[in-house]
């Protein structure tokens, strides 16, 4: 007769989603200093997951970002962030050049995990510590290696950050009883993607501009996916494939 180990939980959803909001707030400073939106002087050189990241030091891009990423954080752990994207546009004629797409999916009995305390026990199936970390490890990497496959933006830059959720209403933070300025607005047209996230991106028929696959790291939790689109203001390249 033989018995077998029983199969110890990993982490909860709750420490998962934990992980992916910080590995967001990372990939955001990072890309701005990659893609040259600020000067290199301006950001400090640190360490994520054993990969060289970095962190930018101005005051106030650093609120900003702190800001944005708590505010998606709720989206996150109610499972409503279906995508973030990060555009780098022209200062001068405010047309984007590229787009940074974050898309993210969850596990399929999410609500029904969430109830009570359901979201704070550990998971079957589940990546452990150790296991998430190397999976963010080599997103980080293929991050850094990013800069070299793409053209370089020319003059200066600027960026926003726009989020879409999975019901299409507006984000919960937006929903300030205080009477405060809600965080998010309507993002401008020529900000947003093309043809809409509503649409599966990969099999659509409507010509866009081509997205490049960068990484993906699926948890069975909270899975992510980078996708990179170079635009035409950029690239000059009119022809646009489907």
């Amino acid at each position: 007769m033989t018995t077998t180990a029983a199969q110890q939980p990993g982490l909860s959803y709750k420490e998962i989603a934990d992980a992916i909001i910080s590995f967001l707030e990372i990939s955001l400073h990072t890309i701005l200093y990659l893609r040259s939106v600020y000067p290199p002087s301006t950001f400090s050189r640190r360490r994520a997951h054993q990969v060289p990241v970095y962190q930018s030091r101005h005051p106030q891009v650093r609120s900003y970002i702190t800001n944005v990423v708590s505010s998606l954080a709720p989206e996150i752990h109610s499972g409503k962030l279906r995508r973030m994207t990060i555009v780098i546009k022209g200062v001068e004629d405010g047309l984007p050049r590229e787009r940074m797409i974050f898309d993210l999916g969850y596990l399929a009995e999410l609500d029904k995990l969430r109830e009570g305390r359901g979201s704070e026990v550990g998971l079957i199936d589940a990546p452990n510590a150790e296991e998430l970390g190397l999976m963010l490890r080599g997103f980080l990497i293929k991050l850094n290696a990013l800069d070299g496959q793409l053209l370089d933006n020319q003059g200066e830059t600027t960026f926003a950050v726009i989020i879409e959720t999975n019901d299409s209403l507006e984000p919960s933070s937006n929903n300030n009883e205080d009477g405060s300025v809600p965080p998010w607005i309507p993002a401008l047209a020529n900000d947003t993607l093309h043809p809409p996230s509503s649409q599966d991106l990969d099999n659509c028929t409507e010509k866009h501009e081509p997205l490049l696959n960068v990484k993906a790291v699926e948890t069975g939790v909270i899975d992510i996916r980078l996708m990179v689109q170079e635009c035409v203001a950029k690239t000059g390249i009119e022809r646009l494939d489907p």
